[in-house]
Formats: structure tokens, sequence, C-alpha cells
């Protein structure tokens, strides 16, 4: 299988909780297509453990192509 369609997450924000025990939270916006052509697909909000363990499992075991743009993080996009 080729990898012919692109997944690409933009962080929109990372959220601290205001209740003590509660996981920081990210928001993501999520665009998808092919052949460069890609339209918002609907925006994420998860937990900062649930993000990380999703955006793994998308980048190392799936045979797509899969761009993340964090503008927060060192590394402002990881390309897969």
């Amino acid at each position: 299988m080729d990898k012919a369609y692109t997944y690409r997450f933009t962080v929109l924000g990372r959220y601290r909780t205001q209740l003590e025990g509660n996981e920081p939270h990210v928001t993501v916006n999520l665009s998808a297509g092919r052949d460069g052509r890609l339209t918002y697909a609907g925006t994420l909000t998860m937990s900062e453990p649930e993000w990380e363990t999703f955006i793994s499992a998308l980048t190392e075991d799936l045979p797509v192509n899969v761009e993340v743009e964090d503008r927060r993080r060192s590394d402002p996009s990881r390309i897969v």
C-alpha cells in the first residue's frame, strides 16, 4: 500500500487544567486528503498522554503520511 493519503495535525493549543489531578490537554485541527489537496476534517481535544499515544501509533504503524505541526515544541514539525 502506498502512502497516497496525508493526515496533517496542527496543534492549536495546550491547556493546563484547573483541577488538581487532571491531566493537561491538547487541541488539534485535522486535515486529510491526497495529491497535495487537504481538506479540514475536524478538531480533536484529548489529554497529553492520549495525544502522545495516538500520534505515536499513527506515525509508527500505519502506511500513511502523517504530519504534525506544533510551533510550541522544539521540533516544530514531524513528518513521517
